[in-house]
């Protein structure tokens, strides 16, 4: 009920989490199929899934190359 109470008591929040959740499944599918590219993005996951989210709407060049310098921390 936790989440449920929360929407029900900010029903404006309903648009931006089901954009963000379209936004996340989307950068999810643009991940390349290559075993260690999906390594790095799941590392960088457990860094930060906010801020893997923001690194996987860039440029896939400019994306790959800062993927792989944040899941290396």
């Amino acid at each position: 009920m936790g989440s449920l109470g929360a929407l029900l008591r900010h029903p404006d929040d309903v648009y931006p989490l089901l954009k963000l959740k379209m936004a996340a499944r989307n950068a999810e599918k643009q991940i390349p199929p290559q075993p260690h590219w999906g390594f790095c993005y799941s590392m960088l996951h457990k860094v930060s899934r906010s801020f893997a989210l923001v690194i996987q709407q860039l440029d896939p060049d400019l994306r790959d190359a800062v993927g792989i310098l944040n899941s290396s921390v």
